[in-house]
């Protein structure tokens, strides 16, 4: 952090947040991070239920990570933890549990994810193989969801960013949608109109630094349909886009960009349309992501 500070020009405005595993935070840390004025703790929980942290690998068991997250309070920090659904073992009444267990620990905000499992992948082998029990379908898992946000919406949390409940006032402002970043776990970032990729995996990365060499794998310029198709991503983080703003950054209107697009995704009841804004509806912000990937097609192959 120090070594930040003293190489960046920082904001007096700025937060310090730092993310990692439970088992990564002892006392002596966590009072380190307090004294040094870190605003917020992110936490991968993934799950309170020990069952499954067993199952999903997981190294320490729930009561570990809830006496992290107590004892983070108790020092001044935010606590914003990360919590997965669909997971191999865990079923509805269990995600439930994990839910409500969230929202007792009074943690400030919380990200939901549903598991992606990838090809190739230590537990992609174990549900093919069936070491480990198989997860829910695509209906079990939306209802997961709607568990989460009806949980959260009556303990008081909002929805904000692309998966996030939270009662954090900074989480609901205006986003930057520009991200630049370093270190071994950030894999892509965004400047004005510039985009770039690092070098992976993390071993890679290292081995590139070690040798003083840049750790990028590729750097763009972005098109203005490139532009315009990050506009639309603002429907992801649940951000209407402003019509009028996009008119006065492309010369045209989003219907005139992505007509076919918007035309079908309204009469699907996926996005709402005024003459103001864009915006996700209900429904559609529990297809939220297959919603912007529409954005991302080309359209001439977008019917």
């Amino acid at each position: 952090l120090s070594f930040c500070e003293k190489n960046f020009d920082v904001s007096e405005e700025r937060e310090i947040k730092v993310t990692g595993c439970t088992h990564d935070f002892d006392y002596k840390k966590l009072k380190a991070l307090s004294e040094y004025g870190v605003d917020q703790l992110d936490l991968g929980v993934q799950t309170f239920d020990d069952d499954v942290r067993k199952l999903v690998n997981l190294r320490d068991k729930a009561n570990n990570a809830e006496e992290t997250i107590k004892a983070a309070h108790k020092m001044g920090l935010r606590v914003s933890i990360d919590l997965m659904y669909n997971l191999p073992g865990q079923n509805l009444k269990v995600w439930s549990r994990d839910v409500q267990r969230a929202v007792e620990l009074n943690v400030e905000s919380a990200d939901c994810y549903a598991l992606d499992v990838y090809p190739g992948t230590k537990i992609a082998q174990q549900l093919q193989y069936g070491d480990l029990p198989p997860r829910g379908n695509q209906e079990a898992e939306t209802e997961m969801y709607l568990e989460a946000d009806n949980t959260f919406k009556a303990a008081g949390y909002e929805k904000t960013c692309h998966n996030r409940f939270s009662r954090i006032p900074e989480d609901f402002q205006e986003p930057c949608m520009e991200v630049l970043g370093s270190g071994a776990g950030f894999f892509m970032g965004n400047l004005g109109k510039f985009s770039y990729v690092d070098i992976a995996p993390a071993e890679a990365y290292i081995d590139t630094i070690n040798c003083g060499k840049f750790p990028i794998s590729k750097l763009s310029v972005n098109s203005v349909d490139d532009e315009m198709e990050k506009m639309m991503m603002r429907l992801y983080i649940r951000l209407p886009v402003n019509k009028m703003e996009f008119k006065r950054r492309f010369g045209k209107f989003p219907e005139e960009a992505f007509e076919t697009t918007i035309n079908r995704l309204e009469k699907k009841g996926l996005i709402a349309v005024d003459e103001q804004e864009i915006r996700l509806t209900k429904l559609g912000d529990v297809w939220r992501y297959n919603v912007c990937w529409e954005f991302a097609r080309p359209q001439k192959d977008n019917p």
